[in-house]
């Protein structure tokens, strides 16, 4: 059981993120947490593994608390943590040595150790991956392996932060289903999630906002019962409505010229790339795939996890070369990035001194720089006054990538290179990066971006390309794309 009495928390120098949180979580129960980005959901999960500890208030995980060294060993045992960022918690050079680690940890016998990773590597799809290094995985490959780090050591709570936000759609049922069997063999597990699908197939919800708990009741009670006035889930973009005229993009932005003459920015040939490892062994990324990208135009990037697209943004943006193939046209010289996790990106003391950074080793002068970047951050939902002193670095994962879209949007580019723009972000955050890349585009911008999204893709590509390791499998307009994908 996890019980939280009376709990605040607070970063230095800031105002409470959760305050006087009375919560019960029982044994075996399985909780989904939801909230807007910066309500404290990931605070709270690290507050429940014990790698925070609260500034008043009691937090108690079958009975203990976290007093000293020892209590806080026997909570952290107990307790397994998914990251939001899988990243953070890679520590080996392979992924078998991964999966190994934490049971060299615990003690577990080696034979069952080497039963218990085989079984891992094969539930998650991890096997042909064994003896590859985490960090040369894809996002969603490392979430898995993220996943599979922690349930192997079958801990007797399980708190998982956003674990599906960067999986592709053909494998998040099965991780899903993964999570489900955790909670019947009797594990706790709170599940921070902002979707409505896979929030309704929790026992409860619990939803967090601004003023602590706003919503604590059956899913089938807050979710399309007339109860969530307050919250909202990622579900549809903002471009649903959209399409019977009424949303917010039309008042933003309007719509295409069709008449526009499209000119091309950046045209990639014939690209192969390949990655090599430690051992010398080639492995291929990337086979005979051709791009043209052209202004005022989006493309979108479809597939499974480790099917290529990020080498391919990479490629496009020119922070990578291809093996073979041709790059021509100036796009690269123009073109502004934005990873797929945005603390990779995110330096300096201040968000202002962030953003402000490319602007000023392009010569802005000062006023220039000062409006350039308050206008990207409002457009991006935040209050100026509000976060240009906050430390970037302190912000929220959600709160983080619109900073980071902010920063490489100040700038100006003509052609935009996003990866997964809009994992991690609540129904608000997605609905606003979709509106303010539309008017981008809009307004002659080139786009590319990788999504698991498909109603992203609907809403803000002209046109699509279906990778499948490495290749291409179907390309052209969106809708023809999307129409030929089938989810099994």
């Amino acid at each position: 059981m996890i019980e939280l009495h009376d709990l605040s928390f607070s970063y230095p120098g800031h105002e409470p993120i959760l305050h006087g949180l009375n919560l019960t979580f029982a044994a075996g129960s399985h909780v989904a947490l939801s909230g807007p980005n910066g309500a404290g959901k990931s605070t709270l999960a690290l507050l429940v593994k014990g790698l925070l500890g609260p500034d008043s208030g009691e937090l108690l995980v079958d009975g203990m608390a976290a007093v000293d060294e020892k209590t806080r060993d026997m909570i952290m045992r107990r307790v397994g943590l998914v990251f939001q960022n899988p990243e953070n918690t890679f520590v080996a050079t392979t992924v078998e040595r991964e999966l190994a680690f934490g049971l060299e940890n615990l003690g577990v016998d080696p034979a069952e150790m080497r039963a218990r990773v085989d079984e891992s590597l094969e539930r998650f799809d991890l096997a042909r991956y064994r003896f590859k290094n985490p960090s040369q995985l894809s996002g969603g490959e490392k979430q898995r392996l993220a996943l599979a780090a922690v349930m192997i050591m079958r801990p007797s709570h399980l708190i998982l932060d956003e674990p599906t936000s960067l999986l592709d759609p053909w494998v998040r049922s099965h991780i899903i289903d993964l999570i489900h069997h955790a909670a019947a063999e009797g594990a706790t597990v709170l599940h921070i999630t902002p979707f409505a699908g896979e929030a309704a197939q929790a026992d409860r919800l619990v939803v967090l906002g601004g003023e602590g708990v706003i919503a604590d009741a059956a899913p089938s009670e807050l979710i399309g019962g007339g109860r969530n006035d307050s919250f909202s889930f990622v579900g549809e973009t903002v471009c649903a409505a959209d399409r019977n005229g009424d949303g917010p993009m039309n008042r933003i932005s309007g719509s295409h010229e069709a008449d526009r003459e499209k000119r091309t920015l950046l045209s990639l040939e014939n690209i192969h790339f390949s990655y090599g490892d430690a051992g010398g062994k080639k492995s291929s990324a990337l086979t005979d795939v051709s791009l043209t990208l052209k202004i005022g135009m989006a493309t979108a990037l479809l597939g499974r996890s480790g099917s290529g697209k990020t080498t391919l943004l990479e490629i496009a943006a020119g922070l990578s070369k291809p093996s073979r193939g041709t790059v021509s046209g100036n796009g690269a010289e123009n073109c502004a990035m934005a990873f797929q996790f945005p603390e990779d990106q995110i330096f300096g003391d201040t968000v202002e001194e962030y953003v402000a950074f490319g602007l000023k080793n392009r010569g802005r002068s000062e006023s220039e720089t000062s409006g350039a970047v308050e206008r990207a951050l409002l457009s991006l939902g935040f209050q100026a006054h509000e976060i240009l002193k906050a430390d970037p670095l302190a912000l929220s994962g959600g709160e983080q990538r619109r900073v980071a879209l902010a920063a490489v949007l100040a700038i100006g580019p003509a052609m935009l290179v996003l990866d997964e723009p809009t994992a991690g972000l609540d129904r608000e955050g997605v609905d606003r990066i979709a509106a303010v890349l539309k008017n981008y585009v809009d307004g002659g911008g080139a786009l590319l971006f990788s999504t698991h999204d498909f109603a992203l893709a609907e809403c803000l590509a002209d046109n699509a390309m279906l990778l499948e390791n490495g290749r291409i499998s179907s390309q052209g307009d969106t809708e023809t794309v999307l129409s030929g994908i089938s989810i099994t």
